[in-house]
């Protein structure tokens, strides 16, 4: 049994200024101000670096117990730059989503991309905090909702992807996951890779979406 692969789309440290200028004067201008006071408190060099609750990494939360999850990161790194090719990112099962990201041009794009491949053959687990000013939590919301549309319709619809409030919220959903969908019998990138070679063809349709 493989572990079960998922992929961080989140925020850098270095990025976040570019968040807060281009938001600045904007709508989402309350949204630009608190994240450009909180961005130490969430974020480091790297997108695994996020700390979405309690000064706790968002690998560190999703790794607590060995064994289980496999960060597949990477190859979301790698479809963005082969732009199109939906097959470099199907050995994800789970994205992790820091709804910051969404307000930068970057992962926006990325995620536009990936929205109805996400809807309809992965788990979605976007962090709206608690413990975020209320108006900030909406703001949030409100471009979620706008940015990864087929996804959120699916949510509302029942499908299993989830809005974690509490750190609690994140680790239900990842146990919930594992105990479940984990218990698949996945075969091995490398195996996976070694199939696709043979393959004369590389996808840029995306299931769910008139291409």
């Amino acid at each position: 049994m493989a572990n079960l692969r998922y992929a961080v789309i989140a925020l850098k440290k270095n990025e976040v200024d570019q968040v807060v200028n281009q938001l600045a004067g904007s709508p989402f201008d309350p949204v630009a101000r608190w994240l450009g006071q909180s961005k130490d408190l969430f974020y480091g060099p790297g997108n695994e670096d996020w700390k979405p609750f309690n000064g706790k990494t968002i690998d560190a939360l999703i790794n607590e117990t060995k064994g289980q999850y496999s960060n597949q990161t990477n190859l979301v790194n790698d479809f963005k730059q082969r732009d199109r090719n939906y097959d470099v990112v199907s050995p994800i099962r789970v994205y992790f989503i820091d709804a910051f990201a969404l307000f930068h041009d970057k992962y926006f794009t990325l995620v536009n991309k990936l929205d109805a491949l996400m809807a309809v053959q992965n788990q979605c687990c976007l962090v709206i905090s608690n413990d975020w000013p209320k108006d900030i939590q909406q703001g949030a919301l409100d471009k979620y909702s706008e940015v990864m549309s087929e996804v959120y319709d699916k949510y509302r619809k029942g499908r299993l992807h989830r809005i974690a409030m509490r750190e609690d919220d994140l680790k239900n959903f990842r146990n919930y996951l594992f105990n479940t969908i984990g218990q698949e019998d996945l075969p091995a990138i490398s195996k996976e890779a070694e199939i696709k070679k043979k393959l004369p063809f590389e996808t840029d349709t995306v299931p769910g979406r008139d291409n």
